[in-house]
């Protein structure tokens, strides 16, 4: 089968290296200058930067690639308004320790939070690895079916506020919690419970950084495609799928036509159906977006990845999604790998702000003066970071799908689509969908221990 892949980001490629490996003809069809999407890779005044993501999980996802992956410890350090800061590793004893001292009964209420953590884990399999839950289908000939423990374990009649009051005491680990929607671009007053598996994973699992940086995940998987015979052409943006009497014929270029048996889309969903098939799209809230500052500086962090919380955590996320403004004391997500400058994330709305103040009340929170400073905004980004935000208590198993009704032979992979947002999630989506064509059933993650 000869499949057009339309855009190189972690997704795209992820599927073009599933496909090809299954045999088929696979041309990935990337706009920009550079393979890897959103995980980009920028250099400035002698310095480098990791653009996108920064925090890799579930390293087995990657264990396939040519790529040394270290274990970060720990897995972040939390600094509070009222001074105080938690280190917190995924070493659990070492965890429980910390916890304990810096908050007397803490320990026992992150083993409560892990204990139904692992739960939602467990039940989260088929999520992860195969097609959406929703709408409801028949399994596959072979397939066992849904189990209906799997839909209580996740407790879809809890926001992942009400999990961290239920689980815990101190505020200040709640908002810990609480910041696990930030990952799916949510806010956790109005997002699903089943979020916090994303907190799970990092401290079931480990948080780990790619030996030469996160971009050196995307030159593996450019590698391990250009050895199957793939094929990746950059500075060729796709223009239109084209369509004929309900399936798909192939892709327009800006270099021409290209005819192909089934498209596998890599780009936002919006874009896809706006764009791509010029038709309209469904009305969501979007979800947060982020200003990206990449700073010149040698000076040393106290960890690989900090987060820096305000004294008023609501008010961040009313900015955000009810004013549609840059928060007035946003939080800041710092981090800085060894060799590297240092990358700071701002939670942004879509819509344009005042950078250049908010840019300047970072500095002087972090009491930074670099010598070399690069802007990601949101515009850059090119609006929401993942598409709709997942609100609703069965917001996370009611993203867009990885099919457009009435269109066969298109397929959509990516961080806005089913399964989500992150490397891991789009790295599995992306295979789920080459698998799903191809006719083969998914395979198995990890079980939670």
């Amino acid at each position: 089968m000869k499949v057009a892949v339309v855009g190189a980001g972690v997704g795209g490629l992820a599927a073009a290296i599933e496909l090809a490996e299954a045999g088929h003809r696979v041309t990935v069809f990337e706009r920009g200058a550079a393979p890897g999407g959103k995980c980009a890779r920028v250099q400035s005044g002698g310095f480098t930067w990791d653009a996108g993501p920064s925090l890799l999980t579930m390293p087995w996802v990657f264990a396939d690639l040519d790529v040394e992956l270290l274990r970060v410890e720990p897995v972040t350090r939390y600094e509070f308004a009222d001074g105080s800061t938690l280190e917190l590793s995924a070493d659990l004893p070492r965890a429980l320790a910390a916890l304990e001292a810096w908050s007397p009964g803490a320990g026992s209420d992150w083993m409560r939070f892990l204990a139904v953590c692992a739960s939602m884990w467990r039940a989260s399999e088929r999520f992860l690895t195969g097609p959406p839950p929703w709408p409801p289908r028949r399994p596959a000939p072979g397939e066992p079916p849904p189990d209906p423990r799997d839909a209580l374990a996740v407790k879809p009649w809890w926001t992942l506020r009400d999990l961290a009051r239920a689980t815990a005491r101190d505020p200040r680990l709640r908002m810990v919690i609480e910041r696990f929607a930030t990952y799916a671009g949510a806010d956790p007053r109005r997002a699903p419970a089943a979020l916090a598996v994303a907190g799970y994973v990092e401290h079931a699992f480990g948080a780990w950084h790619p030996r030469g940086g996160m971009y050196a995940l995307v030159e593996a998987m450019v590698r391990r495609l250009e050895a199957l015979g793939g094929a990746l052409h950059l500075r060729c943006a796709v223009e239109r799928i084209g369509v004929a009497h309900g399936r798909v014929w192939g892709v327009e270029t800006t270099t021409g036509a290209f005819a192909a048996d089934a498209v596998v889309t890599d780009v936002d969903e919006r874009v896809v159906r706006t764009q791509l098939l010029g038709r309209a799209a469904r009305r969501r809230t979007p979800s947060l977006s982020g200003l990206a500052l990449l700073l010149g500086t040698t000076d040393p962090a106290p960890a690989h990845h900090r987060i820096l919380f305000p004294a008023d955590y609501d008010a961040e996320f009313d900015d955000v999604f009810t004013h549609r403004r840059m928060p007035r004391d946003p939080t800041l997500y710092v981090c800085a790998p060894p060799g590297q400058g240092w990358f700071v994330l701002v939670n942004a709305p879509a819509s344009p702000a005042d950078w250049d103040g908010t840019q300047a009340a970072v500095l002087e929170r972090l009491d930074l003066h670099p010598g070399v400073v690069e802007r990601v905004t949101p515009a850059d980004l090119g609006g929401p970071i993942y598409g709709g935000a997942p609100h609703g208590r069965l917001g996370a198993m009611r993203r867009p799908g990885n099919t457009i009704r009435g269109i066969d032979g298109l397929w959509l992979c990516g961080g806005t689509v089913h399964p989500g947002g992150g490397l891991p999630l789009v790295t599995l989506g992306g295979r789920s969908v080459a698998r799903q064509l191809s006719g083969s059933r998914p395979s198995h993650v990890p079980s939670a221990r």
